[in-house]
């Protein structure tokens, strides 16, 4: 009476656009470019769902662009001016490759045709899987077909079997045992791993082998599960399934003819969740402190030899060519929370706020000089003086970038030559940064319209 998921069901990886920051889109940025909507097909992201819920009913928050149309259809459109405007932005850097392409670039590498053109076809589902499972195990299910990125996995009923037969399978306890047994603890904090591949092979309840009668009877008993209880989080301290998921776990194992109790096996998959929880907490807690101090050391002695060179010059003070600094600011950078920063044309209206809420500095200038404002206050700077001649601050930042640039093509090569594996580059990164008193972002070419500080 069991199978293969993948006997009952087509298991595929969700979307993958393999360049997020272009091709997912909020509706402000449609709206800034006024994207048609034939561009545009609603995509869900992990962030978006509500894991209190089997069924999701949620109002996307991002868009996928799908624009396969060739250039000469799309004069005069919104799709072509966002296409223009993101072309020569800085792509999301691949981890091991280290180089510097446009999105033009980096999609252009990624195969022939059209490069705006989404890579993957966006294909919809109505349930959907969690790739890795920390202690709920309990599908997302939509009544309307949607597409969710690839934090997730699709499971797609094959010929013969219904969408919400395939989904009260997976809802069964009987289920979360087989994630629980056949999963690979080996993500941080404990978390199993259900890989698409892997995946496809779990057992599963055969929903094939019911009779019609009890194939109405699995959903029906599905179904008062999905719209009156939520999904049971078994490392919470109240988390015996509810009576609607234990009727139908019940009757699976009756219909099925196990001898084992459903109380066993709810005993069974809390022992060993919490086991794999417990290995996994005092893992982190015996080499936290060691990756800590070995992270420090490497980072103290980058920063001695970096730091020298970075205080032969400040911004933008020493980026003006002895220009007239006519707008003197001061601020308690220590106590700052964020920057905002909303775009109109060449013209930055910024906000800085401080910890307590306040904006402490609100105004509108100039790109360059709202550059050189938040780039200064990234820099670590609290008190410092910008001219608001648009011309002389655009060279001062663009001379800055590059100082920086040098200044980061140093840093990255010394963490290279590091000890460290590549799965602490990034924090041994941060805490150089932090060593330094400067921001990661202070020399990125695009800066985002929320920076956190």
């Amino acid at each position: 009476m069991f199978t293969a998921l993948q006997n009952i069901a087509d298991v595929s990886l969700g979307y993958k656009s393999l360049q997020n920051n272009f091709f997912y889109v909020n509706a402000a940025t449609i709206s800034t470019y006024g994207i048609e909507k034939k561009y545009l097909v609603p995509i869900l992201v992990m962030r978006d769902l509500n894991a209190s819920n089997y069924e999701q009913y949620l109002k996307p928050s991002h868009w996928l662009f799908a624009c396969k149309d060739k250039r000469g259809d799309l004069r005069g459109t919104g799709a072509w001016r966002y296409i223009e405007a993101m072309a020569d932005r800085s792509a999301a850097e691949k981890k091991q490759s280290g180089k510097n392409l446009t999105i033009r670039e980096a999609l252009e590498a990624q195969s022939g045709g059209t490069w705006y053109a989404p890579k993957a076809k966006p294909a919809s589902h109505h349930v959907w899987l969690r790739k890795a499972v920390n202690t709920v195990y309990a599908p997302f299910l939509f009544k309307k077909a949607t597409l969710v990125d690839q934090r997730l996995n699709s499971v797609s009923a094959l010929g013969g079997v219904t969408w919400q037969e395939v989904a009260a399978a997976l809802t069964s306890s009987l289920f979360a045992y087989s994630l629980e047994i056949n999963g690979a603890a080996s993500m941080g904090a404990g978390a199993l791993e259900a890989p698409t591949t892997k995946l496809r092979g779990y057992p599963v309840l055969d929903v094939r082998e019911l009779k019609k009668t009890e194939r109405t009877k699995l959903v029906a008993l599905a179904e008062e599960v999905w719209q009156h209880e939520q999904p049971t989080d078994w490392g919470a301290s109240s988390w015996q399934p509810k009576i609607r998921l234990q009727k139908l776990d019940e009757w699976i194992l009756s219909t099925v003819g196990r001898n084992v109790t459903a109380v066993q096996m709810y005993e069974d998959i809390r022992s060993t969740c919490e086991a794999r929880i417990a290995v996994a907490d005092d893992k982190k807690r015996k080499t936290k402190k060691q990756q800590s101090d070995s992270i420090g050391s490497v980072a103290e002695s980058i920063v001695k030899s970096i730091e020298p060179w970075l205080m032969t010059k400040n911004f933008p003070d020493d980026f003006t060519d002895g220009a007239k600094l006519d707008l003197p600011l001061v601020f308690d950078r220590g106590s700052l929370k964020e920057i905002t920063i909303d775009r109109l044309l060449d013209s930055y209206d910024i906000d800085v706020r401080a910890r307590g809420g306040g904006s402490v500095y609100s105004a509108t200038h100039p790109r360059p000089v709202a550059e050189a404002i938040i780039r200064a206050i990234l820099l670590g700077r609290s008190t410092f003086s910008v001219s608001t001649d648009r011309k002389i601050m655009n060279i001062a930042v663009e001379a800055f970038l590059k100082w920086v640039a040098e200044a980061e093509e140093d840093i990255d090569a010394a963490i290279r030559e590091s000890a460290f594996g590549t799965g602490y580059e990034e924090a041994l990164k941060r805490e150089i940064y932090s060593r330094l008193g400067i921001h990661p972002l202070t020399g990125a070419a695009d800066l985002p319209v929320q920076i956190s500080l």
